[in-house]
Protein backbone atom coordinates (compact mmCIF):
# COMPACT_ATOMS: atom_id res chain seq x y z
CA UNK A 1 0.00 0.00 0.00
CA UNK A 2 1.35 3.16 -0.70
CA UNK A 3 1.89 5.51 1.98
CA UNK A 4 0.92 9.07 1.24
CA UNK A 5 3.07 12.28 3.32
CA UNK A 6 4.50 15.23 2.45
CA UNK A 7 7.00 17.84 3.36
CA UNK A 8 6.05 21.13 3.05
CA UNK A 9 8.78 23.52 2.91
CA UNK A 10 9.67 26.93 0.73
CA UNK A 11 12.76 26.82 -1.34
CA UNK A 12 13.80 28.38 -4.09
CA UNK A 13 15.13 26.05 -7.09
CA UNK A 14 13.90 25.33 -10.29
CA UNK A 15 10.45 23.25 -10.80
CA UNK A 16 10.32 19.70 -12.68
CA UNK A 17 7.63 21.36 -14.97
CA UNK A 18 9.96 24.26 -16.06
CA UNK A 19 12.86 21.43 -16.96
CA UNK A 20 9.90 19.28 -18.67
CA UNK A 21 11.87 16.35 -19.14
CA UNK A 22 13.26 13.19 -16.46
CA UNK A 23 16.26 13.79 -15.34
CA UNK A 24 19.19 13.29 -12.60
CA UNK A 25 18.58 16.09 -9.90
CA UNK A 26 20.90 18.57 -9.56
CA UNK A 27 23.43 18.57 -6.29
CA UNK A 28 21.33 21.55 -4.96
CA UNK A 29 17.88 20.05 -5.38
CA UNK A 30 18.91 16.61 -4.01
CA UNK A 31 20.40 18.07 -1.06
CA UNK A 32 17.56 20.16 -0.33
CA UNK A 33 15.03 16.79 -1.25
CA UNK A 34 17.50 14.75 1.45
CA UNK A 35 17.03 17.28 3.82
CA UNK A 36 13.34 17.05 3.41
CA UNK A 37 12.87 13.80 3.95
CA UNK A 38 15.10 13.60 6.94
CA UNK A 39 13.38 16.33 8.58
CA UNK A 40 9.99 14.02 8.18
CA UNK A 41 12.03 10.64 9.17
CA UNK A 42 13.33 12.50 12.47
CA UNK A 43 9.63 14.10 13.47
CA UNK A 44 8.70 10.27 13.06
CA UNK A 45 11.42 8.84 14.98
CA UNK A 46 10.40 11.27 18.15
CA UNK A 47 6.60 10.92 17.50
CA UNK A 48 6.03 13.99 17.10
CA UNK A 49 3.40 13.26 14.61
CA UNK A 50 2.14 16.99 14.27
CA UNK A 51 5.85 17.72 12.99
CA UNK A 52 5.75 15.10 10.48
CA UNK A 53 2.27 15.52 9.41
CA UNK A 54 3.27 19.08 9.07
CA UNK A 55 5.59 18.20 6.48
CA UNK A 56 2.43 16.78 3.92
CA UNK A 57 2.07 19.12 1.25
CA UNK A 58 -1.74 20.89 2.04
CA UNK A 59 -3.49 19.11 -0.58
CA UNK A 60 -2.63 16.12 1.33
CA UNK A 61 -3.71 17.64 4.50
CA UNK A 62 -7.05 18.40 2.55
CA UNK A 63 -7.46 14.67 2.11
CA UNK A 64 -6.06 12.85 4.51
CA UNK A 65 -6.59 13.86 8.97
CA UNK A 66 -3.63 13.56 11.13
CA UNK A 67 -5.31 10.77 12.83
CA UNK A 68 -5.09 8.41 9.53
CA UNK A 69 -1.87 9.61 9.05
CA UNK A 70 -0.57 8.58 12.03
CA UNK A 71 -2.69 5.02 12.11
CA UNK A 72 -1.01 4.70 8.75
CA UNK A 73 2.13 5.25 9.45
CA UNK A 74 2.03 3.10 13.09
CA UNK A 75 0.60 0.14 11.18
CA UNK A 76 2.41 -0.06 8.01
CA UNK A 77 5.28 1.86 8.45
CA UNK A 78 6.71 1.05 11.92
CA UNK A 79 10.26 1.00 10.15
CA UNK A 80 10.49 4.52 10.09
CA UNK A 81 9.10 4.92 13.34
CA UNK A 82 12.41 2.78 14.96
CA UNK A 83 14.55 3.09 12.15
CA UNK A 84 17.75 2.20 13.34
CA UNK A 85 19.54 4.65 10.38
CA UNK A 86 18.70 5.21 6.98
CA UNK A 87 20.28 6.78 3.83
CA UNK A 88 19.86 7.63 0.25
CA UNK A 89 20.28 7.00 -3.28
CA UNK A 90 19.48 7.92 -6.92
CA UNK A 91 17.81 11.49 -7.25
CA UNK A 92 15.80 11.94 -10.43
CA UNK A 93 13.50 14.76 -11.50
CA UNK A 94 10.09 13.83 -13.31
CA UNK A 95 7.42 15.10 -15.32
CA UNK A 96 5.40 15.43 -12.06
CA UNK A 97 8.16 16.28 -9.02
CA UNK A 98 10.81 14.18 -7.90
CA UNK A 99 11.86 10.93 -7.00
CA UNK A 100 13.98 10.11 -4.36
CA UNK A 101 14.93 6.46 -3.05
CA UNK A 102 15.97 6.09 0.45
CA UNK A 103 17.01 2.89 2.59
CA UNK A 104 15.76 2.46 5.70
CA UNK A 105 17.72 0.33 8.55
CA UNK A 106 15.34 -1.44 11.03
CA UNK A 107 16.06 -4.44 13.12
CA UNK A 108 19.00 -6.07 10.62
CA UNK A 109 16.23 -5.21 7.32
CA UNK A 110 16.73 -3.00 5.09
CA UNK A 111 13.39 -1.26 3.65
CA UNK A 112 13.76 0.31 0.47
CA UNK A 113 11.69 3.34 -0.08
CA UNK A 114 10.66 5.78 -3.11
CA UNK A 115 9.74 8.76 -2.32
CA UNK A 116 7.91 11.19 -4.81
CA UNK A 117 8.01 14.74 -4.40
CA UNK A 118 6.51 17.49 -5.40
CA UNK A 119 6.83 21.42 -6.12
CA UNK A 120 4.39 23.70 -5.78
CA UNK A 121 3.69 27.37 -5.24
CA UNK A 122 7.46 27.23 -3.72
CA UNK A 123 6.80 24.56 -1.48
CA UNK A 124 8.73 21.40 -1.65
CA UNK A 125 6.48 18.36 -0.82
CA UNK A 126 6.59 14.67 -0.14
CA UNK A 127 3.35 13.36 -2.12
CA UNK A 128 4.04 9.45 -1.61
CA UNK A 129 6.44 6.87 -0.28
CA UNK A 130 6.13 3.42 -1.82
CA UNK A 131 7.92 0.44 -0.32
CA UNK A 132 10.37 -1.60 -2.81
CA UNK A 133 10.04 -4.73 -2.23
CA UNK A 134 13.12 -7.22 -3.71
CA UNK A 135 11.59 -9.54 -6.66
CA UNK A 136 13.36 -12.60 -7.14
CA UNK A 137 14.55 -12.77 -10.79
CA UNK A 138 13.77 -15.52 -12.49
CA UNK A 139 16.64 -17.68 -14.38
CA UNK A 140 16.21 -18.77 -17.90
Amino acid sequence: MTLVFALAVSFSFVSPSAQGKTSVCSVKQKSLIQSHITGQINALAKSDWKSAYSYSALSFQKAVPLEVFKETIKSQYVFLVFNDGFGFGSCKVTKSGFNQVATVDYHGVKHILSYDLTFVDKRLGVVAANEVKATVGLTA
